[in-house]
């Protein structure tokens, strides 16, 4: 008993086999989230120390068990992201930019549909003609969200994934991967294992990757402007990087917001739980020295096909834990696809950036910095406390989707950041009321509820 209770703590789902789940219970009905008591110092030294060993994990758990699992599975469930696009029968590049800080981004592009011809038949068919139709085709940039990656786009179904949906409609799409994440680990003289590579949160994100990678895209496909589409923290990023770099307002067509995500005080989230804490998680994980949160590898590979894929019992206990995250949605939710999910989900991140979003639950409305502490404040900031965002600096124009389900950016933050946009051109609630955080990408016919309408807002191309 004692090694299986060491194990739970020890592995990332066992994380969430403790705090989120019992046998026999579903969230498929609405928690009553304010009757849990978080002021025992025992039950908050637990959550402290289960989060902590949450994010750490041995490559040995997957190397022993390897043999447990036939080859006969689903071939995408062990693919990149580019390979899963290959294997769709797309198109597909691989590009690396450099931010100011030394970071080394990996950005994933589907130059063109699967349905246009083999260079060969496209020379004979459309000549200097087609050549000119493709290097004129409109921009879209998809930034995925809180330790998600590029993959998000493009596991669901061709016919409903938002990357192939654009590129069949004629769009060069690029899809970037935030820093920290499954493939965005590399760094021109920092190692991984490096503390300060973990040094950052989404202000870094949006103060140097989201410039960088937009330049990039514009530079190498000679585009003026280009279409951005982000989901959750991919919105957070995009508002820090056009207050810092105005000028990337007027370089940005459309903005398309899917959960938004600014201010999260009315956050419904089991997540919010944790904030009381926030003080004790930074002191245990600096502690301890772990910097990385829930990193993509062979480890929590290995756990989603122990607890995700073997079994229908095993796919509601993950659906679950989903539902308890993002708020419930089950007659949305293809559970076929909880195993190709769970492998390339969660992709990883910093706990900085975790820790950024606890505090900005405890700030009452507010879109802030990350709180450093006084001393770390003065050197960042000049002043004892981080200042806040302004969201009227963005000028760009902006369309908004939401949730009415939705526990990570609920409706009335929501609509607090919309008040605060001064070139909102759209404001949409998707016509479901279960639809929650993760409908935005896995629903399963999230492109009838949101994509179609979306896809009709875009610049049409041919």
């Amino acid at each position: 008993m004692s090694k299986l209770l060491l194990s739970m703590f020890r592995y990332p789902l066992g994380l969430f086999v403790l705090l989120f789940w019992s046998p026999g219970h579903y969230c498929h009905q609405q928690l009553e989230l304010d009757a849990i008591k978080t002021n025992s110092l025992i039950d908050s030294s637990a959550l402290l120390l289960s989060l902590l060993l949450a994010s750490n994990g041995s490559d040995a758990l997957a190397s022993n068990a390897d043999s447990r699992f036939s080859r006969m599975e689903d071939p995408e469930l062990d693919m990149t992201t580019p390979q899963l696009i290959a294997h769709r029968g797309y198109p597909v590049e691989i590009h690396e930019v450099t931010t100011s800080d030394g970071y080394i981004l990996e950005l994933h592009r589907i130059p063109y549909s699967r349905r246009v011809p083999s260079r060969f038949q496209r020379s004979k068919q459309f000549g200097n003609k087609y050549a000119k139709r493709m290097s004129t085709r409109p921009v879209v940039f998809l930034q995925h969200g809180l330790l998600c990656s590029s993959s998000d786009w493009v596991l669901n179904p061709t016919d409903r994934g938002l990357a192939y949906m654009l590129a069949d409609r004629g769009y060069d799409v690029w899809m970037g991967n935030a820093r920290g994440n499954t493939y965005s680990k590399k760094h021109i003289f920092l190692k991984e294992s490096d503390e300060a590579f973990w040094r950052f949160t989404w202000d870094e994100m949006g103060l140097y990757d989201i410039p960088a990678t937009l330049e990039y895209i514009l530079r190498t496909t000679g585009r003026q402007k280009l279409i951005y589409i982000g989901h959750s923290m991919g919105t957070t990023m995009f508002w820090v990087a056009m207050e810092t770099h105005p000028e990337l307002n007027d370089k940005i067509e459309l903005m398309v917001g899917l959960a938004p995500v600014a201010s999260v005080s009315r956050m419904k989230s089991p997540i919010r739980i944790f904030t009381p804490f926030i003080h004790e998680f930074q002191l245990m994980f600096e502690w301890f020295g772990t910097k990385a949160f829930l990193p993509s590898g062979p480890v929590l590979k290995l756990l989603s096909r122990l607890f995700c894929d073997q079994t229908k019992w095993e796919e509601d206990f993950c659906e679950n834990i989903f539902f308890l995250l993002s708020g419930s949605d089950p007659a949305n939710f293809n559970e076929e696809m909880v195993p190709l999910i769970t492998t390339h989900t969660p992709a990883g991140t910093s706990t900085y950036t975790i820790f950024h979003y606890m505090q900005e639950y405890s700030t009452a409305e507010r879109y802030t910095r990350m709180d450093w502490g006084t001393k770390q404040n003065m050197e960042e900031y000049g002043q004892p406390t981080p200042p806040p965002y302004n969201l009227t600096t963005v000028t760009a124009p902006v369309v908004l989707y939401w949730g009415e389900n939705d526990w990570l950016a609920s409706p009335k933050d929501v609509t607090w950041l919309a008040k605060r946009l001064t070139n909102l051109q759209g404001f949409y609630r998707v016509n479901m009321t279960a639809f929650n955080h993760l409908d935005f990408l896995w629903a399963t016919h999230v492109d009838q509820l949101l994509y179609n309408h979306l896809l009709q807002l875009l610049p049409y191309s041919y």
